[in-house]
């Protein structure tokens, strides 16, 4: 360690306030590290995880974006593989031990600890410290948080890209109607990346420009603003595009399996969670891959819109639904770790202890979450606040218009966390007020 790291580390611990976060960064990283041993492990089956990690592995060797057979694919957005490949590139090419799994398990162990830390800074800026604080408490030990860390899935590394995109915006100077081009440029880097990753951060953009409008930016210099973050993000899509117009011999923005994702939440019998039904999928035998995903992917997208718009009804009641599987419960880390059933590894009775902590630690946090909304509406209007908020009811809400799964929700808890600790730290302050004695009668 340099001689100005070291000095770096003493100047954070003489303060009290970083002496805190570095403990609550110590038990974040203890706590995943040691899931991390025991639940790391070779996904099994044809699920998400396997999928990611096997495309990781093709990118990683040279082989490009393609399943087995060759053929050239955009199925999935390629931001999470993408990203994993060049960390198992850099397994290969390095003296770390070959070990794939626990590379995908340390990356996330690193991207989720660092989530804390952001957690810490956007609840400094939005409320103060002490809030900051209290969230980056709250997501270091959220149990199905640290389930995810065992598994290559999306979340954790969008959750990471999502908090610091927001941290980059939310900490420039509202107040004043300014924001330096750095920052702007920064936060639509972040937000293209998190864009490869999952497409549905793209709209923070918006919510940017909704908001400077409504604080009085004013026309001009708004658009301006949103146009500077716009092109930053699409430096970093657009390459991605030309490769699947080159590649799929069509115009593929980042992905075809939007038109999948709407068809399971919108057909006749849809359940509002995940399914393969024929009348989304059956029909395409005949055809080469790279034509399968992009006419499905068109046809499934008209289905699901026709079937909406004609099934008013049915839609309100999918949308309940929906909300049930997307809300429900939250231990879809652990399924995912023993690969959706088909690696059952855990014990009985700890499995079932493990859902319950996860599943009532959510639910708690939930409530605290939904009262410490409160303290983003008031005072009513505060720019940075609105833009938390929004950014935080779009992610959490967005799945309604695909189908309910309780990994889709799991995005929200960082939002829910810094809402969450907002109302612990008022309730602390408030009560002693509360349980103060009446004063005596002179």
């Amino acid at each position: 360690m340099t001689h100005r790291a070291v000095a770096l580390v003493r100047h954070a611990w003489s303060q009290r306030e970083l002496r805190w976060l570095l403990v609550i960064l110590v038990v974040a990283t203890a706590v995943r590290a040691a899931w991390v041993f025991y639940a790391a492990r070779e996904p099994q089956e044809l699920h998400d995880p396997l999928f990611y990690k096997f495309y990781a592995e093709q990118i990683a060797l040279g082989n490009g974006y393609r399943p087995l057979d060759g053929e050239p694919t955009a199925y999935y957005p390629v931001g999470y593989p993408g990203t994993l490949g060049l960390v198992f590139a850099l397994v290969k090419h390095s003296i770390i031990p070959d070990n794939l799994v626990m590379a995908t398990a340390w990356f996330n162990v690193v991207l989720s600890v660092a989530t804390t830390g952001v957690l810490y800074g956007l609840g400094k800026r939005l409320f103060d410290g002490t809030v900051g604080l209290v969230a980056a408490a709250i997501f270091a030990v959220f149990p199905n948080i640290v389930y995810h860390t065992a598994v290559p899935l999306t979340e954790t590394l969008f959750m990471f890209l999502v908090a610091t995109a927001l941290l980059l915006l939310l900490s420039g100077d509202w107040r004043a109607r300014r924001l330096e081009p750095w920052r702007l440029v920064a936060f639509g880097l972040v937000v293209g990346y998190s864009g490869l990753v999952r497409p549905i951060s793209l709209p923070f953009l918006l919510i940017m420009l909704i908001v400077m409008l409504a604080w009085g930016f004013g026309w001009r210099r708004s658009i301006q603003y949103a146009a500077l973050a716009g092109v930053a993000a699409v430096a970093v899509i657009l390459p991605w595009s030309i490769r699947n117009f080159i590649v799929m011999d069509s115009p593929v923005i980042i992905s075809t399996n939007l038109g999948d994702d709407l068809c399971m939440g919108h057909y006749p019998g849809a359940t509002g969670h995940f399914a393969l039904p024929d009348f989304c999928f059956a029909g395409y035998e005949h055809l080469e891959r790279s034509e399968v995903e992009l006419k499905r992917d068109h046809d499934n997208t008209r289905r699901a819109i026709r079937f909406a718009v004609d099934h008013p009804v049915a839609e309100a009641k999918l949308i309940v639904k929906k909300a049930r599987w997307l809300w429900d419960q939250d231990h879809d880390g652990l399924d995912a770790a023993q690969s959706y059933g088909d690696d059952e590894f855990i014990g009985e009775n700890l499995h079932t202890a493990l859902i319950h902590v996860a599943d009532g630690y959510f639910f708690i946090v939930m409530a605290l979450g939904g009262v410490g909304i409160a303290g983003l509406v008031y005072p009513l209007w505060e720019p940075r606040r609105m833009v938390f908020l929004l950014a935080m009811l779009f992610v959490s809400f967005v799945p309604l218009l695909f189908f309910g799964d309780a990994r889709f929700h799991v995005p929200a808890v960082p939002f829910v966390s810094v809402t969450a600790a907002w109302t612990i730290v008022m309730a602390w302050r408030m009560a002693p007020r509360l349980v103060a004695p009446p004063p005596r009668d002179a």
